[in-house]
């Protein structure tokens, strides 16, 4: 959907639903750090399952912070709150959000004439440990707001899934202060959000792949879902964004996964990626580290 468009707070009264906002940083070493904030996180403990059962939660009950830091292909820190509803607010603007002590903000400024205008997202982490003390920090990124070609269409179904890609080959940063030391990454950054007003079960989607390759002056996102239906082919999708906000996508990117391997919780993950970019050069993409291993979800460094 448009990267300009502001998101839609009905979802946080839609039972079952979600949206996420989603930023990662990698710097040259390989270091990370990522940050969500969100309503109804599908991968909250029994959120998903209250769905199932018939007794959905709103999204607007279940708010939530996600900030996690890996160093040397390991998980450095990671921290998964939930807040209380009473303590949380969406802008009327869509623009702001505040999690307890944690809040996030977008500022626009328009770019050069012909050019993207440029998104800042500024934020405060303040968050309880449930070790004892808090951990405290800045986050910002910053670059060229994501632009379709002309002709390219990114109307979507407002009653299913809306996923939106809004920032890469961006700059950002992550420092953070937490009672075992400070903790700061600095490096290429990537935003989106997801949305929907539904379950994820009941958007035909059992599974999926979702990566992001740092090239020079564009980043390439891959993006397969995989139907509970067996009979039904993977849907694949491969975006190029570049630095200059410009946004193109791969007429048939062969998306193919392959070496697939079995984590300890029965998850199957694959080592290695391949696809089409939207020249049709062919693009391999190895994992080098499974950075979070879950019983329903992972994260890597490609």
């Amino acid at each position: 959907s448009s990267a300009d468009r502001a998101p839609d707070p009905a979802v946080l009264h839609s039972a079952g639903g979600f949206t996420w906002f989603y930023v990662d940083l990698v710097d040259d070493d390989g270091n990370g750090a990522t940050v969500i904030w969100s309503w109804g996180l599908p991968f909250l403990p029994g959120y998903a399952g209250a769905a199932r059962a018939g007794r959905a939660q709103l999204p607007i009950d279940r708010p939530s912070v996600n900030v996690v830091v890996y160093r040397d292909g390991r998980e450095r820190f990671y921290l998964l709150s939930e807040i209380p509803r009473e303590e949380c607010e969406w802008s009327a603007d869509g623009r702001s959000w505040r999690l307890g002590g944690c809040t996030f903000t977008w500022s626009d400024s328009p770019g050069q004439v012909g050019a993207a205008p440029t998104r800042a997202l500024h934020a405060h982490i303040d968050l309880a440990l449930p070790t004892g003390g808090r951990a405290t920090g800045q986050l910002w990124l910053s670059g060229a707001l994501r632009r379709d070609a002309a002709g390219v269409p990114t109307a979507v179904d407002p009653s299913n899934h809306e996923w939106t890609p809004m920032l890469a080959a961006a700059r950002g940063g992550l420092q953070l202060q937490t009672p075992g030391g400070a903790l700061r990454v600095e490096g290429r950054g990537y935003h989106d959000r997801n949305s929907a007003p539904r379950p994820l079960h009941g958007l035909g989607i059992q599974s999926w792949w979702w990566g992001r390759v740092a090239l020079p002056g564009r980043d390439l996102i891959f993006y397969q879902l995989i139907s509970p239906d067996p009979r039904a082919a993977p849907r694949d999708l491969v975006v190029e964004l570049a630095a200059d906000g410009s946004c193109r996508t791969s007429a048939d990117p062969e998306l193919q996964v392959s070496r697939l391997r079995r984590s300890t919780w029965g998850l199957r993950w694959p080592a290695s990626v391949a696809f089409r970019d939207p020249d049709g050069r062919r693009v391999q993409v190895e994992v080098s580290s499974l950075l979070d291993n879950g019983p329903f979800y992972q994260r890597y460094l490609l």
